[in-house]
């Protein structure tokens, strides 16, 4: 089983490490276009849900088109498929709930989700794609070395991800955001001194920011992978025979080198501002982060 080191910006070890992906047996070699059309919503066109922003996974560029990490991988998917890609911007909880598979919403998500065993009671997984951990960035100013100097601090998360889970369980002083761009925004702004997320995401974060700094990896061996309807095991298969492709050909580790060492990616576009008043939505109850 083939293992590539990645790392993220500004973490000088092997933050991430690599993918574990296997194969697809038995079916055949390639998948006709009839045969792909009985997969999807609609017949030639691959529908992915994914929660923008999200960097380096999916964001806006300058121009204002989704690229990253996983619309690459996407778009290698729709190719084998002979499908047209088409981004669905959604929200994470209807990603990692499986509501907008279940809906139609799309016919595949791919969002820097982690596979857990919750998640894979309400939808079918890929192999793993990535393997990720979790991570701690601070503010500078925070004067913050480890997680145990989060006693007291507030700590923000987004909101129905692992990191937010493992926060509260952690019992810290929890603030919520609905996205990754809120939560480092209100990073960067003093409304938390310290965030906890995928060290995919932190990782690069902390490359990009002069006034945040990365602490800490937190070990909890996670996987990303790609949903689709529990039912749809053809689309499944499909998907994990496009990965194992890549993985074969060298195209993963390639686009691995690109988002997450080189840092030659397009840069993001101009983020749409908010106000403390919407950023105060995201704040969660008092009790919210305790057991």
């Amino acid at each position: 089983m083939a293992m590539h080191k990645t790392a993220a910006k500004a973490v000088g070890a092997s933050a991430l490490a690599a993918l574990v992906l296997t194969a697809c047996g038995g079916g055949d070699e390639s998948e006709s276009s009839e045969e792909g059309g009985e997969m999807l919503n609609n017949a030639g066109t691959l529908q992915v849900c994914s929660d923008v922003p999200y960097p380096p996974f999916e964001y806006f560029d300058g121009d204002g088109n989704v690229v990253g990490f996983d619309i690459d991988i996407a778009e290698a998917i729709a190719e084998s498929m002979d499908a047209e890609l088409e981004i669905v911007q959604t929200g994470f909880e209807g990603i990692q709930s499986g509501v907008a598979l279940d809906s139609n919403t799309c016919d595949i998500a791919i969002s820097g989700m982690t596979i857990t065993e919750e998640r894979a009671g309400n939808m079918l997984f890929s192999e793993p794609y990535l393997d990720d951990n979790l991570g701690l960035l601070a503010a500078t100013a925070a004067d913050v070395s480890s997680l145990d100097d989060l006693e007291g601090l507030a700590v923000g998360v987004q909101a129905d991800t692992t990191g937010a889970t493992y926060a509260e369980e952690q019992g810290y002083e929890v603030r919520e955001y609905s996205d990754s761009g809120l939560l480092i925004q209100g990073l960067e702004s003093g409304q938390v001194d310290a965030a906890i997320g995928n060290i995919s995401i932190l990782g690069y974060q902390a490359g990009e920011s002069d006034t945040s700094e990365f602490i800490e990896e937190i070990d909890t061996g996670e996987q990303l992978g790609i949903a689709a309807q529990s039912e749809n095991t053809e689309l499944i298969e499909a998907v994990n025979e496009a990965l194992a492709e890549m993985e074969s050909s060298g195209e993963l580790e390639e686009l691995e080198d690109t988002w997450f060492l080189e840092g030659d990616t397009p840069e993001e576009g101009d983020a749409e501002e908010t106000t403390d008043d919407e950023a105060a939505e995201d704040e969660p109850a008092e009790d919210e982060g305790d057991e």
